[in-house]
Parts: structure tokens; C-alpha cells; sequence
């Protein structure tokens, strides 16, 4: 069964970062087609902007190319509704997240951010690949 989830900025980031990390487990199941992932139009530019800032142009288009061929994204204007009855719920950079987690039913926002702390859906890289039974690494993340 392939699991659909949704997955955040920071498991991109991660999992270039931590070669060795959970995330980077993560998207490796994601490029072999074992996991649908689902991801937002905010996650996509805050990973490019990072990767040109941090790294290159070029990297940063690699990224972009690689979420867009691998993901689905969900472009803001299409959970504007379930933004605003999020507002006061989160903090404004993670609503648009969350808005697309749950408009589209999905179990898993997987993230290594706290403020989803107390999010139903809310799992880390680690607690996911424990949930599906993978072995994991030593990071959280």
C-alpha cells in the first residue's frame, strides 16, 4: 500500500543537508515511488529560496524540478477557504500546510516542526518510518 502524505519544507532541506537523516530516508521513497507526496506552493518556493540562498541557482532549480516531477502541489488559491478558518489555530507560516492537509484528507503532514505539536496529522520523519515499519536512523529529523 503506498501511503499518501504530506511533506514539509523541512524534509527537503533535511535530507540534502543530513544525507544520513530520516528526511533523506523519506524522499528516498518518494523517488522510488513507495510514498505519494502531496506538498504546498508555499513548501516549493521556501525550499527553492533556501537552496539559492544557501547553496546555488542551479541547486535551487534541481529542488524545484525534483518536487514538481515528484509531488503534487497544491497551489495556495485552491485552500483559501480552509486558510482563513485555520487563522489563530497556527502560525501563518505553517497555515497553508496544514489548510492542504486537510482539505485533502491527508493522514500524514510530515514535518520536523514543533509548531504542528498537537496537529492530529502532525508526525516527524522518524515517528513516520517507525509507523510504517522501516528502520530508522538516529536523528529526529
Amino acid at each position: 500500500m503506498k501511503f499518501r502524505v504530506f511533506l514539509d519544507t523541512n524534509v527537503f532541506i533535511y535530507s540534502f543537508e543530513f544525507p544520513d537523516s530520516n528526511s533523506s530516508k523519506i524522499i528516498e521513497l518518494l523517488d522510488m515511488g513507495k510514498i505519494e507526496a502531496i506538498t504546498s506552493e508555499r513548501v516549493l518556493k521556501e525550499v527553492t529560496h533556501y537552496f539559492e540562498k544557501e547553496h546555488s541557482l542551479i541547486l535551487a532549480r534541481k529542488f524545484r524540478k525534483f518536487i514538481l516531477e515528484l509531488c503534487i502541489v497544491i497551489m495556495k488559491n485552491n485552500v483559501i477557504q480552509e486558510i482563513e478558518s485555520l487563522k489563530g489555530i497556527i502560525k501563518d507560516k505553517d497555515i497553508e500546510q496544514l489548510a492542504v492537509t486537510i482539505k485533502y484528507g491527508i493522514k500524514f503532514l510530515i514535518s520536523f516542526d514543533r509548531d504542528f505539536e498537537g496537529i492530529e496529522e502532525y508526525t516527524t520523519p522518524k515517528e513516520f518510518l517507525k509507523l510504517i515499519k522501516l528502520k530508522t536512523r538516529d536523528t529526529e529529523f
